[in-house]
């Protein structure tokens, strides 16, 4: 390049052109940042939140079947005392409502 070339072209290079130039090397620099550390920081963050989720769904469907099986259990016990009243007592009067029938 010719000494009148770079001089016309100095104010361009040290002014609007490097601050670009400047914009650019940031952009790229916090691009790559994002790409390496906060997309597999998110991205394990999102698994291990998953896995928590998972972990309580099947804790629930433990104490959902465990509460299940309770209550068939006091419905067997119950239907045992209405019919042990009902040997007792002739009178149908002594079982409770959802059990008439």
């Amino acid at each position: 390049m010719s000494e009148q070339t770079l001089q016309v072209m100095l104010p361009y290079l040290s002014g609007p052109g490097a601050a670009v130039l400047v914009l650019l090397l940031v952009l790229v620099g916090l691009y790559f940042l994002v790409v390496k550390h906060f997309v597999p920081l998110a991205a394990a963050l999102g698994k291990r939140h998953l896995d928590q989720i998972d972990a309580l769904i099947s804790n629930q469907k433990a104490e959902s079947t465990a509460i299940t099986k309770t209550l068939a259990s006091i419905d067997r016990r119950l239907a045992r005392l209405e019919d042990l009243s009902e040997k007792v007592s002739v009178n149908s009067s002594n079982l409770s409502p959802d059990r008439l029938t």
